[in-house]
């Protein structure tokens, strides 16, 4: 009988409003043993990711709300420690959908999980720019937003892991980049580090000029991110035959109500002039997936792509890290260290 014990951070309460940390509660589960064809994963590192948020909510309609008592969803790296498997072998680093959990039982006919491409990097790599943030920010330009050289593009939540891959795959292009963040010492690295031409801050009471200044000629491409009032400013100076790739609504997900994942293409799409806009999933695209995971991952090892991440160490820190990142207080793609 395996005796190991897991730990796991679950869903105590549906919120009411903002997130906070006591709508979750660490539960500690035994182990069962392995199956034929099973594997079992020690997760190393743990993903955050903005787009959980929606699915801790009582209903949701885009999304499979998580239930009381389960675990959190989230994007994990792990070592194989024990394996019934031919396919995934001991000391084998693999990436999983297992959530926020110490160990995970894997099958190896799961879709979700894969043995992780080698890389001189760090194999966080894999969980950020050669992640599901990083295939966002490819997918969302390459198969929506169509950059040309010349063109403008601006990115909001820019110093996060996704708008920060975007915004750099759109200098790769020969765009003009802008860049939306909530500090001046984000707007300072988007562009110092990052290499970003301008960023405006959308909590400056001067926003709307802003954007209007780093924009002279308006804007060709739009990286949507967070939806509100960001985008109602931006949505001004939209051109015509401009694109809007729409990621996410960041701004909406954490107000305790059910987000509608239509609701900024119809708001684009009642514009006079109408943008190209779509709401996407980046596992619209899985069979391309490898091809994406190759190129970003060796646009990061050239340095073509930099990346910063933000660690919290222990499990137990996890509901704090993901209130934090609900609050913009990271930069970069946001980790737990198991």
């Amino acid at each position: 009988m395996n005796k190991l014990v897991n730990p796991a951070i679950v869903l105590d309460s549906y919120p009411q409003g903002a997130i906070a940390t006591d709508n979750f509660r660490l539960s500690n589960n035994p182990l069962g043993e392995l199956k034929e064809g099973e594997f079992l994963v020690e997760n190393l590192w743990l993903s955050l990711d903005p787009y959980t948020r929606p699915r801790l909510n009582k209903t949701t309609a885009y999304v499979e709300p998580i239930g009381l008592g389960n675990v959190i969803q989230g994007e994990t790296i792990g070592k194989v420690v024990e394996s019934k498997s031919s396919e995934y072998l001991v000391g084998d680093l693999v990436g999983t959908f297992s959530g926020w959990q110490k160990y995970y039982i894997a099958h190896e006919d799961e879709l979700m999980v894969n043995r992780l491409p080698d890389t001189h990097l760090s194999p966080t790599l894999f969980l950020g720019v050669s992640g599901t943030p990083g295939r966002a920010a490819y997918f969302g330009l390459f198969k929506i937003g169509k950059p040309k050289a010349g063109e403008t593009m601006v990115v909001s939540a820019a110093s996060g892991a996704v708008g920060s891959v975007a915004g750099q795959i759109g200098k790769m292009l020969g765009c003009r980049v802008v860049g939306i963040a909530g500090s001046e010492e984000k707007c300072r690295y988007v562009v110092d580090e990052l290499g970003f031409d301008e960023c405006v801050n959308y909590k400056d009471d001067n926003f709307s000029d802003a954007i209007a200044k780093a924009c002279p000629d308006g804007v060709d491409v739009y990286f949507e991110n967070v939806g509100g009032r960001t985008s109602s400013i931006v949505a001004r100076h939209l051109n015509e035959g401009s694109r809007v790739p729409i990621c996410g609504s960041a701004a909406l997900y954490n107000k305790g109500k059910d987000v509608d994942s239509n609701a900024l293409s119809r708001f684009y799409s009642s514009l006079p002039t109408a943008p190209e806009n779509r709401f996407f999933l980046v596992t619209e695209w899985m069979n391309d997936a490898a091809s994406a995971v190759r190129w970003l991952t060796d646009a990061a090892e050239a340095g073509q792509i930099k990346f910063r991440e933000t660690i919290t160490d222990g499990l137990e820190n996890t509901p704090q890290a993901f209130v934090d990142l609900l609050e913009g207080n990271h930069f970069g793609k946001p980790l737990v260290r198991i």
